[in-house]
């Protein structure tokens, strides 16, 4: 009798522990098939919707029905300014953002405006308009990071912008000539400086997978939830 509770404890522990994500996206689904379906496989994910912004912003009640928004891509938002003031009043009610790519630039490459931007939310930014295009490896600074769970490597991304780092922001990883992997000083917030559709070799689609399961606190989450199971017993 007490195995059977246990397997139906431990299954509904996991099962309501499980990360519900939007990507909120300025282009189309098909370009991000391949990042949707890592995530679709990772088990640590429950629902997983994407969102085209490059017309409309959604309301903020439709981003806090999720854990973590997925932001990137070079294609401008519909509106910058009110996607940036919603994504910020998202980020204080609670919620967490992984930000890739182009989205860590300002206004002029696609970039996110308003509050996001002028309040900081981001731990990079960058206000230049072209990315640095000559192949560079990733750097990780910090391999025992949970955001870096099985990842080996991220060779030659061709793609990255020159960044600035935000006050208190924690970097992470780094490329030779520009910042790479950081938090926020919240830990609300972090920056992926590479895109998903770069021809990159490595982990990156799990590093951004594992940077959006570090912000919910799936891994606290996970261990207390034995705990409290085993604790039972």
């Amino acid at each position: 009798m007490h195995k059977v509770l246990f397997f139906i404890l431990l299954t509904a522990t996991l099962a309501a522990a499980t990360i519900d994500v939007a990507f909120m996206l300025s282009e189309p689904r098909a370009d991000w098939e391949e990042v949707l379906g890592f995530f679709e496989d990772d088990g640590r994910f429950g629902e997983i919707d994407y969102y085209d912004c490059s017309s409309d912003t959604p309301p903020v009640g439709v981003f806090v029905l999720y854990d973590v928004v997925v932001v990137g891509g070079v294609a401008e938002y519909g509106d910058y300014m009110v996607f940036g003031d919603r994504l910020a009043d998202y980020v204080d009610q609670g919620g967490w953002v992984v930000v890739e790519g182009g989205k860590l630039a300002h206004r002029s490459y696609g970039g996110i405006g308003g509050r996001w931007f002028d309040a900081g939310y981001s731990p990079y930014y960058s206000i230049l308009r072209y990315p640095l295009e000559d192949p560079e490896d990733l750097i990780i600074d910090q391999s025992d990071h949970y955001i870096f769970t099985g990842v080996e490597r991220l060779w030659d991304c061709c793609w990255r912008i020159d960044t600035t780092m935000r006050e208190g922001a924690t970097e992470l990883a780094h490329f030779a000539d520009a910042g790479g992997v950081a938090v926020n000083a919240a830990e609300s917030v972090v920056g992926l400086n590479f895109l998903s559709s770069d021809e990159w070799i490595g982990e990156g689609y799990l590093i951004m997978a594992n940077a959006a399961c570090f912000l919910a606190g799936y891994a606290d989450v996970q261990e207390t939830s034995w705990g409290q199971i085993k604790a039972t017993f």
